[in-house]
């Protein structure tokens, strides 16, 4: 496995994008006990801890250029997570739309089909190997040695400000695409591309407040109703899947059909709720130039 070895250095002024840093770093440590024993909470912070990290040091990188081996190190945690995380929303998901169903549409073996059993406990074994390797542990040392250098130089407001208006403009652009292209995997970029620009957004916070503040909620709003519609997609094409497999097993397929079209018109509404959240979300943003 590949490891991060990095020079230590003198520590620096941390300044808001310090800080971020050290609290995304205090909170991958602080849900690891979670995560080993298989809290889906723990699993998500962490998860979302190591997106914020390797956001940061993408947004942020004229002041962290000698800290970017850490973002392949952090993608390969977050993927280990996302094995269980996704599996965990997935079943709970299923279930929820299972026990919405009156009983006589719910038709044969499907319950215990889209569990997805087998999958979490072999992606749950996999994250405790994860995080008994020692990769992992090179990782944290690496994360303790960036926190504890800072970045290269402490960014002012304005240079932060400009790097968040920077990840905007490029999420406002996937957007753009994505409704010219009508293609859920544009919708899938641009989601990812404003969650990058809302992680930006939230290290202004401690010198914007209130604006800051403001657009991160409105942004998380854009980010919820694009994931609104990933999850829908993603839900439908498993639920395909699995009718294939109890069509190939001699089972009744009509109730995969039916939560599958529900997941259908789930994205159609998504898709209309975009547009509402976006024009809401570029109102906050004038502050920042």
């Amino acid at each position: 496995m590949r490891s991060v070895s990095m020079p230590s250095g003198p520590a620096r002024p941390a300044g808001p994008l310090g800080a971020f840093l050290k609290k995304q770093r205090d909170a991958v440590r602080a849900a690891e006990h979670g995560v080993r024993h298989g809290d889906p909470d723990a699993v998500h912070d962490m998860r979302v801890a190591t997106r914020r990290l390797r956001s940061a040091l993408r947004t942020f990188r004229p002041a962290l250029r000698r800290w970017q081996p850490l973002r392949d190190e952090l993608k390969w945690l977050a993927a280990a997570l996302g094995e269980v995380r996704d599996r965990d929303v997935m079943a709970a998901r299923l279930g929820a739309e299972l026990d919405d169903q009156p009983p006589e549409l719910v038709i044969g073996r499907v319950r215990n089909r889209l569990r997805l059993t087998p999958g979490l406990a072999r992606a749950r074994h996999a994250l405790v190997g994860t995080l008994d390797s020692p990769r992992y542990g090179k990782l944290l040392a690496a994360l303790d040695d960036l926190v504890a250098t800072g970045p290269s130089r402490t960014l002012g407001k304005r240079a932060l400000r400009k790097a968040a208006r920077r990840d905007l403009r490029r999420a406002d652009k996937r957007l753009d695409r994505a409704r010219r292209s009508n293609r859920d995997g544009d919708l899938h970029d641009a989601r990812k591309a404003y969650k990058r620009a809302r992680y930006a957004v939230e290290v202004l916070r401690p010198v914007d407040g209130r604006p800051a503040q403001r657009l991160r909620r409105r942004l998380g709003d854009l980010q919820d109703a694009l994931g609104a519609h990933q999850d829908a997609v993603v839900t439908a094409d498993l639920l395909r899947r699995q009718a294939m497999r109890a069509y190939t097993d001699g089972e009744n397929t009509f109730t995969y059909g039916l939560l599958a079209a529900r997941q259908q018109q789930a994205a159609a509404r998504s898709r209309t709720r975009v547009d509402r959240v976006r024009r809401a979300a570029r109102k906050p943003r004038r502050w920042l130039g």
